[in-house]
């Protein structure tokens, strides 16, 4: 038998879909910061080589690449970003 995930298991111990535990919280946020890092893996990748090139210089030399990998991230982390995804895996 297959074990269940923690979206699955919230819903058999509370009998219902809207009310999550904070460890199937943790896990869905996980698994969404695992989706926005691939989507923004371009603008990370350029804030990494920009850091690594200007060592503890990064401050003032990749603010602008760091504030873009920064603004990239957020558009698929915020609170309702959060939300609709939460709402989509609910759904299945």
């Amino acid at each position: 038998m297959a074990s269940k995930t923690p979206m699955e298991a919230s819903k058999a111990q509370d009998g219902t879909s809207g009310r999550l535990s904070m460890e199937a919280k943790y896990h869905l946020r996980q698994e969404l910061n695992l989706i926005a890092r691939n989507k923004c893996d371009e603008t990370i990748k350029t804030f990494a080589e920009c850091a690594q090139a200007n060592g503890l210089g990064v401050v003032f030399f990749c603010r602008q690449k760091n504030n873009a990998m920064n603004e990239c991230l957020h558009q698929f982390t915020n609170e309702d970003a959060f939300e609709e995804f939460k709402r989509s895996k609910l759904s299945l």
